[in-house]
Formats: C-alpha cells, structure tokens, sequence
C-alpha cells in the first residue's frame, strides 16, 4: 500500500473518531427558516460524505477483526458481517420513507430507493471494482481479475439472480395478495442464504493483516467490547453520514428542480451505497478480493430480500416501465458475471467495467424518457 493511500485512511480513521458525535448534534439542530445557498449545500454534501467513508474505514478494519475472533472465512465475513452492516443506511431510508413520508411521495421514494440499491451494486460497483482493477494491473501490480472464491461468489450471485427474477415477476402480476405472500418468500430466502453462507470454508493463505484502530490510535487492547464498539461507531458515522447526505441531496433537489423519483433511484444509491464501494475498493487495493467482491454480493442477496419484503408489504408495489427496466439491467449485469464464471472459472475485470455500460443505459432513458411513476 504506497505511503499516499496510508495517509488518507489515517485521516479517514481520526475523523471517524471525531465524527459520530458532531454529526449527531448537527443533525438535532433544528432547521432554519432561512434558505441556504446552493455553494453551502454543496459543501454540506461534501462534509456527510466524509463522515460515511469515515465510517465505512472503522466499520471495515472492525469487521476484519470481528472475522478473525470469531474464525471466520473472508466470504463470510465480507457477504454477511460486512454486507449487512454497510446496507443499513440504504435500508432506513425506504423504510423511513415509507412508513414516515407522504402517502404517495413517500412511498415512491421508498421504492425507488429499495430497487436503487441493488442496481448500483450490480452496475455502478462492478464498475468501479473493475476500474480499480484495471487500474492496478496497468501499473503492473496484480493480474486483470479478481482473485475469489469463485464458489462462494457463484452461490451468492444465483441467489440474487433467482430472487430479483421472482420479484420481477411479482411485479409484473401486480396482485396484492401474492405481494404480501412473495414478501414472506424473500424474507425465507435470505434466512436459507444467511445459513447457507456460515458454511462456507476459507480458502488457503486467507488471513486478517489489518492493524485494529482503537488499539493503534488510542492503545485500547484487542478484545471482543473493543471490537463491537469500533463496528459500532463505523456504523454510527455511516447511518448519521447518510442521513445528512440524504437530507442535503433532498434540499438540492428543491433549488435544482429533480423529481422525488430519480433522486431516489439515481442519486439518493450512490450517496447509501458509499460504504459497500468504499469498503470494497480498498479491499481489492489490499488484494483481499473475496472480502470485496463478497462485501458487494452478500450487500446485493440482502438488499433483494428485507428492503424489498418491506415494499412489498407496505406500500402497493405498483411498478412502472421506468422501474421494471431497473430490474431487468440489474438481473442483466449480475448474470453476465455468473455466466463469465461459470465459463471461465475465474472473474475477469472486464464484466465488471460491463456494469458502468448498464448504468450509463439506465442513466440515458431516466433522461431521455423521464422517470415519471408508471412511465
């Protein structure tokens, strides 16, 4: 890791150290009457993603801990600890929206931010997980792929695949009743998974190399309370980060004239899904691709399963074309990956960059066509 890269973690690791506190008397304020100007929105942007990729370095270095106490191979580690952790920001948000926001804003801007979710990780991620890739291995420092554990991975993306599939197809019936029951289903399915995934072996030569942050900046020994309560603060900085990103993204949707529905299905995801390309990214710069790669899919498995039951419950689930594209590019982007894995045996980048492509074709009909609910 060259000297740069330190710098910047050591200063991510002392602002999270700082963060939560601030960030939560910041958001206790009260709102003022007066209206803030677009530079100050833009520098309050800033500031809460800050905090989240904060968050996400002690959250991370926790979690890698937390794997190592408790014998943990890196594909369970990254695809249940790591995975569930880091979607808690994205998944407050639907679920306050829906259960707290007006009867039809609110529900559009929870569903948009449920079906957000797992399309970023399955376009925008893969696209930058590829990009750091391609990156290290034009500098000559590691092969064009991603070194994982190509089981645990392939296991995971056919479970994602089959659950947005069926989803799709509930959307599509459009029925109430089967909503309400499918919901059950998803919920049944990521509890199988989370089973399935405990089992999973570690690999040869896996092995926990991080130096633990509360011991190395505050001379705290290495101890179960110690370690739940750095993951616990990453995670206090994630959540609060992304509440204020939320918040901050909202007012500039006012002064910028963005409908409720495209800020929740482009713009509200890839302020929540920070901490899983955050996370992820420094994973590969680390070399430790399946905690990446397993970090982005146990994040896709859970985001298709509690968020989505929530919609299917709560609100009428009533999808237009806008919405129904978004599945289909997100079943799209991850089933190009399996198929290359299950051809190649391995991960090359290049399925991964593919993912930039989807999105840039999503991002195109938003814009070209709108995104009006029930478009």
């Amino acid at each position: 890791m060259t000297r740069g890269v330190r710098r910047i973690r050591r200063l991510l690791v002392l602002a999270a150290l700082a963060v939560p506190a601030s960030a939560l008397a910041a958001a206790a304020l009260p709102e003022s009457g007066a209206t803030t100007s677009t530079g100050l929105l833009f520098a309050e942007l800033i500031g809460s993603m800050i905090v989240i990729l904060a968050g996400c370095e002690m959250f991370a270095n926790g979690v890698e801990h937390v794997g190592e106490k408790a014998h943990l191979s890196h594909a369970a580690a990254g695809s249940l600890l790591a995975a569930v952790g880091t979607a808690l920001p994205e998944t407050m948000i639907p679920i306050l929206a829906i259960v707290f926001g007006a009867a039809g804003s609110g529900h559009d801007i929870g569903i948009g931010a449920i079906l957000g979710a797992p399309f970023m990780l399955s376009t925008l991620a893969f696209f930058l997980l590829g990009l750091t890739v391609t990156i290290l291995w034009a500098l000559g420092r590691r092969q064009w792929r991603m070194d994982v554990n190509i089981k645990s991975l392939a296991f995971e993306l056919r479970w994602f695949i089959a659950t947005i599939a069926f989803v799709l197809v509930v959307s599509i019936i459009g029925s109430r009743m089967l909503n309400i029951v499918a919901g059950v289903v998803v919920l049944l399915i990521y509890a199988l998974y989370f089973r399935r995934q405990l089992g999973h072996e570690a690999e040869a030569n896996e092995e926990y190399t991080d130096t633990f942050y509360l011991n190395k900046f505050l001379r705290l020994p290495i101890n179960w309370p110690t370690i739940i309560s750095q993951c616990v603060l990453g995670l206090v900085a994630i959540t609060v980060g992304a509440h204020l990103f939320i918040g901050t993204i909202e007012a500039l949707s006012g002064v910028l004239g963005i409908s409720a529905l495209v800020l929740s299905l482009i713009i509200a995801p890839i302020a929540t899904e920070l901490p899983e390309k955050y996370n992820s990214i420094t994973w590969t710069i680390k070399r430790q691709d399946t905690l990446a790669m397993g970090n982005i899919s146990g994040a896709l498995v859970f985001q298709s399963t509690i968020p989505v039951a929530v919609g299917l419950w709560f609100t009428e689930w009533n999808l237009g074309t806008t919405e129904l594209l978004n599945l289909v590019i997100t079943i799209a982007s991850a089933g190009l990956a399996l198929l290359v894995i299950r051809a190649k045996g391995r991960l090359p980048a290049w399925p991964l960059l593919v993912g930039g492509l989807f999105y840039l074709v999503y991002l195109v009909r938003i814009f070209l066509y709108g995104a009006e609910h029930g478009s």
